[in-house]
């Protein structure tokens, strides 16, 4: 992870050869997004609790 003078964030991976670019010069959210897009996905846990308040939430047509 390199930070470039204008604040922006940059992913690289250093080989034999020399640096080689992962990403294009990202602000801090989208890097954030990138990086944690790459491993593994948590599956976000709902309670049935949960499910029936959102289920509520949804706006009833006539």
């Amino acid at each position: 992870m390199v930070i470039t003078s204008s604040g922006l964030f940059t992913l690289r991976e250093q080989l034999e050869s020399g640096l080689q670019e992962l990403t294009a010069p990202l602000d801090l959210d989208a890097f954030v997004r990138f990086v944690d897009a790459q491993g593994p996905q948590e599956v976000k846990r709902i309670s049935k609790y949960d499910a029936a308040f959102a289920k509520q939430l949804v706006k009833k047509t006539s």
